[in-house]
């Protein structure tokens, strides 16, 4: 066996071991969101041809966790990101739609502005764009991570949570009926261990983006991820 074979043959071992790690530094880089806040987010100088993005983070998580995201943005002269928070406790889905919603509208009156979710964040934003007519605002979305098959795990979310979570549940059905009303681009894990079966965060007709060496969180702080949305909203 050549030495290539051999390096293809474990590489997927090694993958899954650097996402696993990877995910236990990103839960502590998450915990310690009020530190992050100490190193400043770039101050806008904004290019031609980006519009502000509007983020909205995932279940059990929290708007610091998009911070990352929104410092190489702000850095690559993106005018503005708003990133949208929303408690799991106190929220379903129509309510977390409403959440981001709010937070676009404005921005929305000088043009339509660009949309990126994270997890159950990226279902929402798809249920505000196909069911409450917020499509009409967004010029193009980004999905990371999103369950939008629903998850195996959809029981360990908040009661009000889990029909939006569950494979046979009435918002997967819904959302996945018909095409998608704006450009889209899905970044998923390929060792995700929240959105399981990992294929989950596939959208019907839309080409995937797979990262190896990430997991469902590790997304968030991914440069590769990263990157793909940069492209994706220049393009």
């Amino acid at each position: 066996m050549s030495r290539r074979t051999a390096l293809q043959v474990h590489r997927p071992f090694r993958d899954r071991a650097t996402a696993a790690l990877g995910e236990v530094g990103m839960m502590m880089r998450s915990a310690c969101w009020p530190v992050s806040k100490l190193r400043r987010l770039p101050r806008p100088a904004p290019r031609p041809g980006r519009h502000p993005v509007v983020t909205v983070h995932g279940l059990y998580g929290h708007a610091e966790m998009m911070r990352p995201l929104a410092r190489r943005l702000l850095a690559e002269g993106w005018p503005q990101v708003v990133r949208v928070g929303w408690s799991a406790l106190r929220c379903d889905l129509e309510d977390i739609a409403r959440t981001v919603e709010a937070a676009v509208v404005p921005l929305a009156e000088h043009g339509p502005v660009d949309l990126v979710g994270h997890s159950l964040g990226a279902v929402a934003c798809r249920a505000w764009m196909k069911t409450m007519g917020g499509d009409a605002l967004v010029r193009r979305f980004v999905s990371l991570g999103g369950p939008h098959a629903g998850t195996n795990l959809y029981r360990v979310a908040p009661r009000r949570l889990r029909e939006a979570l569950d494979p046979q549940g009435p918002w997967v059905a819904r959302l996945n009926a018909d095409a998608e009303p704006v450009p889209t681009a899905v970044i998923r894990a390929r060792y995700d261990r929240h959105v399981f079966p990992p294929e989950r965060a596939n959208i019907p007709g839309i080409e995937e983006h797979v990262i190896r060496t990430s997991g469902h969180n590790g997304l968030l702080w991914s440069r590769q991820a990263h990157d793909i949305v940069i492209a994706f909203l220049l393009d």
